[in-house]
Parts: C-alpha cells; structure tokens; sequence
C-alpha cells in the first residue's frame, strides 16, 4: 500500500510541480516559474546576497584545495577540479562578484564587463545566473518526485515502442521531453543526464535526447515572440519550432554517432524495460513503478538532490558566468560573428530577404552560440517579419549556447566536449536553415507573415 502512494502521490506532485502550469496574479506558468517571479520580485535582495555568499565559499574553496586535499572525500570531490575547471570556476566567482557588487566601474575593462548586454546581462537582479540559481535549486531539489517513484518506468513502458521506432531512444526519454518544452532546457538536461547515470540510457541514447529535446521551453519562447512581434501568432511560432525539434531528432537517432557508443555509465546495470509473458503493456507498466517506488526513500532521494545542488553550484554556474561574459563581450565590441557569418549574407541575400535583412539576419543566426537571447537582440529591428520569424525560431531549434545549456552539455557526464557542443551547433543550424525557410515561405505565401 505503500508503495502505491509514494508512486501515485510523489508522480502526481512531480508532474504538477515541472509540467502543469496555473495562474497566479494573471501570469500562467509552471511552478518553477512563478517560485523564480516571487524571489526576484519579494526576496531579490536577500537571495543575491546569498548567492554572493555562495560564490565566496566556491572561490575560496576552489583556491584552497587547488593545493589542499582534505580527509573527507566529499569535500574533495566537490571542490577538487581540473587546471581548466578551477580556471573558470575562479574567474566566474570572481566575475559575479564583480558584477553584482559593480566593483571596477570607473575602468574601461570594468565597463566592458559591467555592460547590461555582457557582464549586466549574466548577473544581477535581472541576470541570466540570478534565473539559474533559483531554477536549479528548486528544480533539482524537488527533481526526485519526477525521476525516483515510478513515473518514469510507467511512462517508459507504455510509451517505449513509440520513442524507440520513431528516434530510437527508450520511453523514459518522454519525460525529459515534457520537462524540457514546458518548463526548462537545462532541467531536461539534468534529468537526461541523472537518468543516464543511474542505467535507464545508454550514452548513444543519453546523447540523442540531450541533444534533440532539452529545447529552452515554452516560457521563454514565449518572450521571443513577444519580442520579436509575434505574440499573436505565438501558437505558430512554438509550433515550428517543434515541428523542426522532431525532424532534427529523427535525423539525429539515425546518424553514426562513432563517440557515443551504446555503452552504460561505470557499467551500471541497463534499467529495460521487457514484457513478460502472460501479462499486458499496463500491468507491467504498474508493476514496475510500483517496485521503483518501493525501492527508494524520500530522504534518500532529497539527500542525494540535495548534493547535486551543492555539486552545480560550485562546479557549474561560475563555469556558466565565466564562458557566457566571456561569450557575450565577444560579440558586443568585436566583428567575430559578422566575419563568421559572411557567406550566410549570400545565402539569404539569394533566398529573398533584402541585402539590408540579410546583413542582419547572418551575425544572429550563429550568435546564438553565445547566448539564445542575443539573436533576437540582433534582428529585433529588422523591417520584415519574414526575418525576424526565421531568427528567431531558429535560435531555438540551434538548441545549444554557451551561457548556458552548452555548458550543461560538456558538464554532463555523456561525454561532450566544447568541440562536440559546437559541431552541434552547426549542425542543427545546417539543417535547421532549408526546413525553417520552407515554414517562412509557407507562412507568407498564407499572409501570414510579410517578407
């Protein structure tokens, strides 16, 4: 009986806490959401300081045990890192340090870094790591009602013939899917990535959906659009960046992927999931979540979130503050994503758009890479909607950027590197490109959008 209310109550918390949305003060969101809008809005103040307080401790203690080695290995394994990791981890303290108390104002580097649209804009009240904080807190803390009591071996099973025909990938990735569109890119990651360390994917399948479903969700896309001009139509716009997500991941289930072999984390004993005999699809599905809920402790399962929220504090968000400023002061006073860019001019410039357009519309399809948001500050301006509806749905099916999601990527334990992360980058940008073009066109062919 116990075991049948940890899995039907503990799965029903998880599903309304990541995926439901409802409305508080006229805002419909998910629960993550509205928690992120009343620290920022009630709390701001109190939380930075505690998430200066954070950076503190990592940058004293990443410094302290670059040459000190402690008896307790947990304290090793969460400060203990790589030359290059206690690099970044050094200066991304430091830089958020730096921007939230507004240290070095009166300099031209300070300046550069405080910048709204670099330093400004990873850091502070209306910060990129302000968001990320909160999220990964309150989302990895209550993770475990979604991943540890059953839920996902119900779903698994159920769902498995269809995951595995069309992608390739287990059932269980369904869940990821979900909490990635509704609620959070970086979550789906997280939960792919959880979920590959405890057997349920191999690392060709862990790779597959981490790289085609973890998209930023609807929340945000929601923001783009309105941005960009297409509130009204917000249904079209999340609707193409689906359709695109799909045939991405179709495309990428079937491609050789020679570094993501179908091998299991540290050996771990593959969770599948095989109907026996004598019993339906649904029995088996209830069974097996009735004895993943039973096999786990609600203290067990808080305490080991509790540590994964210690082990991305430390060891990811500085991570993310250091590349992202870094990443957003390159494309704001250099031409290096307009010299990259360059052919994509000719591109555009022959599939219809103006000379002008496709002189804006060529640095924000790849400027991306360094944050999702500034391809959208790129075209914002730009006179046809045409352009500024391909941006921006392309900024979203691109998938991975640097200030945030492609550090996720590499910090997982799938096997990415920053080279891999940016051949995915390219790729999904490569294929995204013809496909996208075809929904423009469509839709003006429709009236529904001008070139």
């Amino acid at each position: 009986m116990a075991n049948k209310f940890k899995f039907v109550i503990f799965s029903l918390l998880g599903f309304i806490f990541f995926l439901v949305p409802f409305t508080i003060n006229g805002e419909s969101s998910i629960t993550i959401s509205h928690i992120t809008t009343f620290v920022t809005s009630t709390i701001l103040d109190e939380f930075i300081l505690f998430t200066q307080l954070s950076a503190w401790i990592v940058l004293i203690g990443t410094v302290l045990f670059s040459v000190y080695t402690s008896s307790s290995k947990r304290l090793n394994s969460i400060f203990k890192a790589s030359p290059i990791n206690i690099i970044l981890r050094v200066v991304g303290s430091f830089l958020y340090l730096m921007v939230t108390n507004n240290w070095f104002v009166d300099t031209t580097l300070g300046q550069m870094i405080l910048s709204p649209d670099t330093g400004g804009l990873m850091a502070g009240g209306t910060g990129l790591l302000t968001t990320l904080y909160i999220t990964f807190f309150v989302g990895i803390l209550f993770l475990p009602l979604l991943t540890h009591f059953g839920i996902v071996e119900f779903i698994g099973i159920i769902l498995g013939p269809i995951m595995e025909k069309v992608f390739k990938v287990p059932g269980y990735s369904t869940i990821d899917a979900i909490a990635s569109f509704v609620g959070d890119g970086t979550i789906g990651i997280v939960v792919t990535d959880n979920q590959y360390q405890r057997g349920y994917y191999n690392k060709r399948e862990a790779f597959i959906i981490a790289s085609s479903f973890s998209v930023v969700g609807i929340a945000f896309a929601a923001a783009v659009a309105q941005e960009l001009g297409f509130g009204q139509i917000f249904p079209l716009f999340y609707g193409s960046i689906l359709l695109v997500t799909v045939i991405l991941a179709f495309i990428t289930a079937r491609m050789p992927l020679k570094k993501f072999p179908a091998t299991y984390y540290e050996d771990k004993t593959p969770k599948k999931a095989v109907l026996p005999k004598g019993k339906t699809t649904l029995q088996y599905a209830s069974e097996s979540a009735l004895d993943q809920a039973d096999s786990v402790k609600l203290t067990e399962a808080l305490g080991e979130a509790v540590l994964n929220i210690i082990n991305i504090y430390v060891g990811f968000l500085p991570i993310i503050m250091a590349v992202g400023t870094a990443s957003l002061i390159v494309a704001e006073y250099t031409a290096f994503f307009d010299i990259i860019s360059a052919p994509l001019v000719y591109v555009y410039d022959f599939l219809g758009y103006t000379r002008a357009v496709a002189e804006m519309m060529a640095p924000a399809s790849v400027a991306g890479f360094a944050d999702m948001y500034l391809p959208a500050l790129f075209i914002t301006e730009s006179p046809s909607e045409a352009s500024r509806f391909f941006i921006g749905v392309l900024a979203f099916t691109q998938l991975v950027f640097m200030s945030e999601t492609g550090m996720v990527l590499v910090k997982s334990k799938i096997g990415l590197n920053m080279w891999d992360v940016a051949k995915l980058f390219i790729f999904r940008t490569i294929i995204s490109i013809p496909i996208l073009m075809g929904i423009t066109y469509a839709l003006s062919f429709m009236g529904i959008i001008a070139f």
